[in-house]
Order: structure tokens, then C-alpha cells, then sequence
């Protein structure tokens, strides 16, 4: 239930392209225009929540017992005045009446998901200050919470299979209870809209945990308390710029009689969207009924800030009276002409800039300092972050929004990307040359194939101190270099970029800081911008760099006269991506926990692949803090073979392609030797024995590492919560100091 009437949202990882072009108000659609609509057989809205009993105290001392509450059922009728097909999901004590259920079901909504539990319903206090102020006080036992939250497995699973997916509004429960929901339909039905409202009993100690769930779905909805409780302090404006971060396409902060604030990811733009006047009366449940109207609204086909104006319309009927079958007298003709005749006003709001220290601010430092010189400059300081900012649930958050990130590069990149292929092709670069560490090395490694195949160039991924210190003087004429650095402060990426320029070559940075000292070392820049939830190990900035490099070649290729179809490819890779992610869950879980107890993990990997197996390694000790070892597929029988044996664990990354008969055959050999092994492919391997991190249907081999990634993160990420560690692990902040200091240290060495 929320205090007063308020209203807030978030678009999330998945849906806001769902939402086209800018907000606008014109033409709104006809929500119950479908008298010839084939009979319901799944609600096209569904709301999850608590039913409760509402003991209501006003300031004047005047009193109202047993008021038909719960946040599900006033978001399920502030619905139902913009779409004819909602269903509800809640679980009904033995008190509650069955007349209510009759009232709700005569109104047309669908009830398949009420399931019936012995013992009471929750019942509570809501007592109304002068001031505005509401308090909430459960007189049920606290126990009794958990019992009646809604579960999963209430969801009727026709429902959530639907298509078209419905739209999904989580209704202020507990927060666990809201987690296990939101996890089934990402894994069950990802194409759904999810929108969340928040509970604020369980904000306070729950400000991380509600991070990543936030960062999950697509309409993130607190109230202004509750936000002020997540981030510490009460300044709408700014908390909304620090969640900015989140992946969350929409986040709508309810605040009150003073209506919303509204941000849409998909341009930034902080809006205020107001009420509709009415004579208030009871302000319970107002939040609860904006929250459904906005999800109806989205559904309907509104764009966000429409949508909060049918939530502010449900609101404002809500108000009106007491207890939630108040709304029941409402119909959907009474909301459109109020919606029609008195919009609520909107207006643009100034941006607020984030506090240095923001909940989900990125993870790497990004202090700016001078470029690289050939005496040793002071290290930029590492920024210190709070020890929730590295608990591993982001990790688990942040690889959901892969799908979005590829999803939206193609667009977000394009200008960028034409006029870099333009400059490579105007200055005749026949040779091509990408450096970075780590994550970034292993990104280009990935894309040499879609360059060979797209762009025609010889192109070879290069460790930056290869080319810094040994390879720079030695490059052929008609060269370009790209140095990728995500953060702009890789020490070496930076030395790299310094000496290749000072040889004379054509240097390209890749980054996703334009503030940083990489782009002060190179000549052009392609900038990149992926959701980062706090100090995790990578997977979105892997995947976004990944990407750019592999879109480049494409419109490098476009320039040289070679077409191709990278933009439906892509397309089809972001659909793939979110099918692996929910098809390798369970199977993801049951090998990290075949892991426990081994001290290292082999990863095998060719071709682009080969990127693949080297990152899987690297989370394997970002993460769980287990050494991860990787190598080429045929390089295995030469080397690694001779210490593996029965029980090794061993990661095999084989995506249809042009070595998997051999990578096949290595599988054989495992097999034989006892090996726990992870097949991670698209392809089923011919032995019940191994565990298949199942890739969705093939991608083309080029675009693959974008897929092939996903299992191995999973694996770490599970691995990483069953052994109680955190990303990075570091003793303390003086070792994370220390660790910032020695990579983004730019010294200038003497090209061999």
C-alpha cells in the first residue's frame, strides 16, 4: 500500500523499445475499444500483490474498519480504467470476503491467479496526520507477511507464456518475495513488461538488493520516502540523476499531492507530471492505483509520461472515497474524459547533477590527470567505494541488460560509427591493429573475425604493452591503431596509444570516458555507454566494447563496398542473448556448484572464441576468487592435457563455427578422461555426462563471443554467491588503492 497519492517509474533492460520515438500527447488509444475481441485467455496486465484489511484513522479521529485494502487490488481497478483484460495475483486469507472476489470478477477481472491460504488476512492501521503524514502498523503477527506474499508458482503459467507478453506490475511486496518473482519471469517469459512498485517496510537494509532488482525490470516505482530511504536523503531531482545509471528504462518517483517525476532513459529528460484536482478524501491506496493506471497505460500503447497521466487519473479517483472497491464505481468512460478534458499538466524539470558517491555510479575510477610523459606521473587516485557498491548480486543485474546493450548499439553508434569508417577508408588504412588489457584485449580478440569478414582488413588484437614496448616500430605502412580502455585510464592502453602515435600511425580511442587521458592520447574517439551498476566484474562494458568494435567493421565495411546485415544480425544476437540467459540459469547454478572446492578451472576456446574462454577466466578470479586458466582448444592437447584428469573442471566454449568438429574431438578426450566439463554451445553434446550451458540458435560465428560470454559470467556469478564473496575481493581500501594505482600508472618505456 502506498501513503498518499504519489507516483514514480523506471524503463527497464527490456522493454523500453517497446516504446517508440519521444513522448508525445497527441491521439490517445482507445483502451476499451475491443467489444469485438475474441473471448480473454490471458490478461494483457497482470498485478501481483497483497490483499489486506484496512483499519483507517483520519486526523479528525474518524474511523473505517475493515477497508477492502491491498496495493494488488487498487492497482489492479486504477488498471482496469485503461484496459479491459487484467488479471490479479494475490494469495486470500480465510476473512477475506468472497463477496469482494464476486465484486472484483463481475468488473471483468481475471482471478485465475487468487489463490485461497487458512489464517487471516493481513490486516493493518493507517493512521492520517494532519500534516499528510500516514503510519502504517501491521496488527497481524510479523510472520504472517511471508505467508500471504505472493508466490511464483501463483502466476498461472498461461498467463505469463502469453503472446504477446503481458505487462507485469509487481504491486509493493516484500522485497524478497518480489525478487523470486521478477527472477521467474526473466527466466520464464523475458519478453514481458515489468513494472515495480516498492514496499517500504523494506527499504532500510535492503537499499542493494533493491538496486538489482530495480536494474531488472523495466518501470522502477518508489514513492518519495522510499527513495529517500534507498539513496540517504530526500532530493528527488538528484536521486533520479544517480539512478540514472541503472540500466532501468523508466524511473517514476511518486511524490504525493505533488504528483511524479518521470525519467525515460531513452533521452534523459527529467518531466513532472501533475494530478488531477479532486476533493480528497482517503489518500490510501492513491499511489497504488497511479502505479496501475501507469502500467495499464504503457500496455495500452501510451508512451511513459502519457501513461503517468492515466496513473495520475486513477489516483485521483482513488482519493475520493474509502477502500479500494471505491474504484469499482469508476468506469473507463469516466477516466478518458477526465484524462481528455483535464490532462494532468507536464513539464520539463532541470537536470540535477549526482552526487560524487551515487548508489550505481560506474566502478572504475575516472580521475583525470595529464597525458602520459616520459617521467613517471602521479597515479590518479582511485575513488573509494562503499562495500555495497561490490556486493556480487549487481554482477547477476548487470548481466541481464546485455540483451539491451547489443539491442541498442546499433542506433546509439551509428553517426559515430559512419564517420570513423569514413576517415579509415579516406586515408587508405590497409591494416588494423587493436590494443587494450584485460576485458578490453579480450573484446578485440572477439572482433578480428568481423573485421576479416565484414571490412576485408587484416586485423590483429594486440596486448598493449606488446605493442607499446615491442611491435610499434615494426608495423606496416597504412596502419591504424584502436586502443580500448572502457574506464580512459589503462595505463599501458594509454603508453600504447602515445607510442603509435608518435610512430605515426592513425590512432583510435575506444571509451566510454571522453574525460579520460586515453582520449587525450588519440586522434579520434568512438564513445561507447553501457549500464554499469557499481564496482562488478565487467560484462556490460565487455559486451558493449565488444560490440562497437564489430559494428565498425561492419560500417567499415559498408564504406569499402562490401554490404552486409549486421543490423538484423544484431538483432537476432540481442534475441539469442536474452534466451541463453534464461535457458542457462538452472544449469549455470548446478556447475558453479560442481566447481566448489577446485582451485582452478580450465577454459578452452578458438577463433573469436578464443576472447570467450580468456574472459570466462578472468571472472572466475574477479568473482569466486578461483584461478581461471585459458588456452587455445588444439593448444590443450599439447599442454594442458597432461594435468587434467578425472574431476578436472574444464569450460569448453564451442559455438557452431569452423573448429567445432575439432573442438568436438577435444570433448571426446575429456570425456574419456573423467573430466567435469561445461559444453558451451549451441550444439547438444553427445555425452549425458557433461553439462551443456546451452547457447540459443546459432549465431553467426563473427557475432557469437556476444552469446558465448553470457554462461561463463552466470557460472562465475553463482560460483561467486554460494562462496560468499564479493567482486574484486579486496583486504581492504588501501589494497584497492594500491591495485588502481598500478594499472592506470601511464609510465613511457623505450619501443624495442
Amino acid at each position: 500500500m502506498e501513503a498518499g497519492y504519489s507516483a514514480a517509474a523506471t524503463a527497464s533492460p527490456t522493454a523500453l523499445g517497446a516504446f517508440g520515438g519521444a513522448p508525445t500527447l497527441s491521439a490517445y488509444p482507445d483502451p476499451m475499444g475491443r467489444e469485438t475481441d475474441p473471448p480473454l485467455t490471458a490478461p494483457g496486465v497482470i498485478v501481483i500483490g497483497n490483499l489486506t484489511l484496512d483499519d483507517v484513522v483520519l486526523p479528525d479521529g474518524t474511523t473505517h474498519m475493515a477497508v477492502t485494502g491491498g496495493a494488488s487490488i487498487y492497482s489492479a481497478l486504477g488498471a482496469r480504467l485503461w484496459r479491459q483484460d487484467v488479471g490479479l495475483v494475490a494469495r486470500r486469507g480465510e476473512d477475506f470476503s468472497a463477496e469482494h472476489l464476486d465484486r472484483l470478477r463481475a468488473l471483468g477481472l481475471a482471478l485465475d491467479g487468487v489463490t485461497d491460504i487458512p489464517g487471516p488476512t493481513l490486516r493493518n492501521w493507517i493512521i492520517y496526520e494532519l500534516d499528510g503524514r500516514r503510519h502504517g502498523i501491521y496488527r497481524t503477527p510479523p510472520e504472517r507477511a511471508s505467508e500471504v506474499a505472493a508466490r511464483p508458482e501463483d502466476m498461472p503459467e498461461h498467463w505469463i507464456l502469453a503472446d504477446p507478453p503481458p505487462h507485469v506490475h509487481v504491486a509493493a511486496v516484500r522485497t524478497d518475495a518480489a525478487e523470486v518473482i521478477v527472477e521467474r519471469l526473466r527466466r520464464d517469459a523475458p519478453g514481458c513488461v515489468i513494472s515495480l512498485d516498492v514496499h517500504g517496510g523494506y527499504v532500510a537494509g535492503y537499499q542493494t538488493r533493491l538496486l538489482t532488482l530495480a536494474s531488472r525490470v523495466d518501470v522502477f516505482m518508489p514513492s518519495r520516502e522510499e527513495l529517500a530511504t534507498l539513496v540517504g536523503y530526500d532530493d528527488p531531482a538528484r536521486a533520479m540523476a544517480e539512478l540514472g545509471s541503472l540500466p532501468t528504462p523508466v524511473i517514476v518517483v511518486k511524490l504525493g499531492a505533488d504528483g511524479c517525476l518521470l525519467r525515460d532513459a531513452r533521452d534523459g529528460i527529467l518531466r513532472h507530471v501533475g494530478i488531477s484536482p479532486v476533493d480528497e478524501v482517503d489518500a490510501t491506496g492513491a499511489g497504488d492505483a497511479f502505479c496501475g493506471g501507469f502500467a495499464a497505460g504503457l500496455a495500452a500503447g501510451f508512451e511513459p509520461v502519457q501513461a503517468a497521466q492515466c496513473g495520475a487519473v486513477s489516483a485521483s479517483f482513488a482519493v475520493t472515497d474509502f477502500g479500494s472497491l471505491s474504484l469499482a464505481r469508476v468506469t473507463p468512460e469516466m477516466a478518458r474524459r477526465r484524462l481528455e478534458q483535464a490532462p494532468p499538466p507536464i513539464a520539463a524539470e532541470p537536470a540535477a547533477r549526482a552526487a560524487p558517491a551515487a548508489p550505481a555510479a560506474r566502478a572504475e575510477p575516472a580521475a583525470r590527470a595529464e597525458p602520459a610523459a616520459r617521467a613517471e606521473p602521479a597515479a590518479p587516485e582511485a575513488k573509494q567505494e562503499s562495500p555495497e557498491r561490490r556486493a556480487i548480486q549487481l554482477m547477476r543485474a548487470e548481466i541481464d541488460t546485455v540483451p539491451l546493450v547489443i539491442e541498442n548499439s546499433h542506433d546509439a553508434l551509428a553517426k559515430q560509427l559512419a564517420q570513423i569508417a569514413d576517415s579509415l577508408e579516406e586515408d587508405g588504412i590497409e591494416h588494423l591493429f587493436l590494443s587494450g588489457c584485460g576485458d578490453s584485449l579480450f573484446a578485440g580478440i572477439g572482433a578480428c573475425l568481423a573485421f576479416s569478414r565484414y571490412a576485408g582488413v587484416p586485423t590483429e588484437a594486440v596486448h598493449a604493452i606488446e605493442l607499446a614496448r615491442y611491435r610499434v616500430r615494426y608495423l606496416p605502412p597504412r596502419s591504424a591503431v584502436i586502443c580500448v580502455s572502457y574506464s580512459g585510464e589503462a595505463g599501458r592502453t594509454i603508453e600504447a596509444a602515445a607510442q603509435a602515435r608518435e610512430q605515426g600511425y592513425r590512432v583510435i580511442g575506444l571509451t566510454g570516458n571522453l574525460d579520460g587521458r586515453l582520449a587525450g592520447e588519440t586522434e579520434s574517439h568512438l564513445l561507447i555507454d553501457s549500464p554499469s551498476l557499481g564496482g562488478t566484474p565487467g560484462t556490460t562494458s565487455y559486451t558493449a566494447t565488444q560490440t562497437a568494435l564489430m559494428l565498425l567493421a561492419a560500417a567499415w565495411g559498408e564504406r569499402r563496398g562490401r554490404p552486409n546485415d549486421i543490423g538484423p544480425a544484431l538483432a537476432a544476437a540481442a534475441a539469442c542473448a536474452r534466451e541463453t540467459i534464461a535457458g542457462t540459469i538452472e544449469s549455470a547454478r548446478d556447475f558453479a556448484g560442481k566447481l566448489r572446492g577446485h582451485p582452478w578451472v580450465t577454459f578452452l576456446g578458438a577463433g573469436p572464441n578464443d576472447a570467450s574462454a580468456r574472459f570466462g577466466a578472468a571472472k572466475m578470479m574477479e568473482g569466486p576468487q578461483v584461478l581461471g586458466v585459458s588456452t587455445n582448444t588444439e593448444e590443450f592437447a599439447h599442454e594442458e592435457y597432461f594435468v587434467t584428469s578425472s574431476g578436472s573442471p574444464v569450460v569448453m566454449v564451442a559455438p557452431s563455427g569452423a573448429s567445432s568438429d575439432r573442438a568436438l574431438e577435444i570433448l571426446s578426450e575429456l570425456n574419456y578422461m573423467g573430466a567435469e566439463v561445461a559444453w558451451v554451445s549451441d550444439e547438444e553434446p553427445p555425452y549425458p555426462e557433461v553439462s551443456w550451458l546451452r547457447l540459443a540458435a546459432a549465431t553467426p560465428e563473427e557475432l557469437s563471443p556476444l552469446v558465448a560470454a553470457l554462461p561463463l559470467s552466470l557460472v562465475a556469478f553463482f560460483l561467486a554467491e554460494a562462496t560468499g564473496k564479493r567482486s574484486y575481493n579486496f583486504p581492504n581500501t588501501e589494497a584497492e588503492r594500491e591495485h588502481y594505482e598500478t594499472i592506470h600508472r601511464a609510465t613511457r618505456g623505450t619501443p624495442a
